[in-house]
């Protein structure tokens, strides 16, 4: 399969979307076809468990370009966790994607990665060197999934500042292939820093960069995955799940992309409820209100810290997706912003009302459904938690007033300190990145 970039200026196969992710002019890769699953799939669906599914999805997108045996060692190891449903009142469920190892969703789509660049790498070819940008779950996820890998490095930018003791616990407490980077300056400079370095040819010749944030179509490939368990675990619960409503929180909209894929390629979604923090530029694309010109690069804190982003880096996906018709999107996507203060009274009263603790984020998704006004009285509606109440401790501890345990699986980051890494501090200029890669 051929895969093109955004802008179309781009063609690439599965190797060069892999390994360089993001084409020359700075646009990003999709698949020219989305291929589609035949109907008769969904009959027994609600049978078959993640990992039978996650096969059969990933093998659809990608089989065609790479060795299903191969695929279904690299399934097995991304989706090795749980993903329970939490019913939380008449027809509403919570998928919770949280149970892997740094308990975020990214957990499997940095496991994938990781395995598939180990297993697809060319043992002749250039080393790869991994290239994350981080505001805390993404580097924790990734450097969880490579530490297994030590001969492939990976290099961690995060912004100076921005990470609590637990989240930076979670990436320096790793193998000596990983390496934290703390850089003076923000995220977004963290995100340009890579981008220069996968352009640059002089670096290519002594090493492989490879964006491992969502820039690359891999890191989307078993997001995918999430929305057709969730039909299985909502028809094995309900019954009939036929344009079921999924409501995602969104950041950088990789879980959206993802999502629409799935509608694309067979997935019986109904209604998709994007819901976003006061960072709220996609929501204003959506209503009209700015171009993509006028979208912010700077974003603002908010208590949904992993979704702080200002142009988030899947709108360019999302608008090709739907050849930059607005309203096609609209006619599938509702975006809905929620302030801080909605995200803390969504927390409190889910607690209050249903004994359940989510996280930030999830109280988005959660905040967006419920002004949605979308009636899952006869249609159930889901809701993607993505990250467990504990990883943001220190946040959840204000909200609520209450003590958030930490499971053995955060605990064991905080305490195990005999391979602890310490972080490199670099200028936010591409000079400084490029002279430490030649270093490593």
């Amino acid at each position: 399969m051929r895969y093109i970039s955004t802008s179309g200026q781009s063609i690439t196969d599965l190797r060069g979307a892999l390994m360089h992710s993001i084409a020359p002019d700075g646009s990003l890769y999709l698949p020219e076809i989305l291929p589609v699953i035949p109907k008769a799939y969904f009959n027994n669906i609600q049978e078959m468990n993640i990992k039978e599914i996650a096969y059969v999805v990933v093998s659809t997108l990608l089989g065609a370009d790479t060795d299903t045996v191969m695929l279904k060692q690299v399934v097995d190891e991304a989706f090795n966790f749980p993903m329970p449903v939490y019913p939380l009142m008449n027809n509403l469920d919570i998928l919770e994607l949280f149970h892997g190892p740094t308990m975020a969703f990214k957990d499997a789509g940095a496991r994938f990665v990781a395995s598939f660049i180990t297993k697809f790498h060319k043992a002749n070819s250039r080393r790869p060197v991994g290239l994350v940008a981080t505001t805390g779950n993404t580097g924790a996820a990734i450097a969880n999934a490579f530490m297994r890998h030590k001969d492939k490095h990976v290099v961690i930018l995060y912004p100076h500042g921005t990470m609590t003791r637990a989240q930076l616990a979670q990436f320096t407490a790793q193998s000596p292939n990983i390496h934290p980077v703390e850089v003076g300056g923000t995220i977004s400079q963290c995100k340009d820093m890579i981008r220069n370095a996968m352009a640059d040819q002089a670096l290519a010749e002594r090493m492989m960069p490879v964006c491992i944030n969502t820039n690359n179509y891999l890191r989307i490939v078993p997001q995918v995955v999430f929305f057709f368990y969730a039909y299985a675990m909502l028809k094995n619960i309900h019954g009939n799940a036929e344009g079921f409503t999924v409501s995602i929180p969104c950041g950088c909209l990789s879980n959206l992309t993802a999502a629409v894929i799935a509608k694309r390629m067979g997935c019986p979604i109904g209604k998709i409820v994007a819901g976003c923090n006061a960072n709220d530029d996609f929501v204003k694309l959506l209503n009209d209100e700015i171009t993509v010109s006028q979208m912010h690069e700077n974003n603002r804190p908010t208590l949904a810290r992993a979704m702080d982003s200002g142009i988030p880096t899947n709108t360019q996906r999302i608008l090709r997706l739907y050849n930059d018709d607005i309203k096609a999107i609209n006619n599938d996507i509702m975006a809905i912003s929620l302030s801080d203060r909605e995200i803390a009274d969504t927390i409190n009263g889910v607690f209050a009302r249903r004994g359940y603790l989510p996280d930030p984020h999830t109280a988005v998704a959660l905040g967006a459904l419920n002004r949605s006004g979308i009636d899952y009285g006869k249609t159930p509606a889901i809701v993607l938690a993505t990250a467990h109440p504990a990883k943001s401790l220190d946040t959840m501890t204000s909200i609520t007033g209450r003590s958030v345990e930490l499971p053995v699986q955060l605990t064991h980051f905080m305490t195990d300190a005999r391979t602890r890494q310490v972080p490199v501090k670099l200028p936010p200029t591409y000079p400084a990145l490029k002279k430490f890669l030649f270093s490593i």
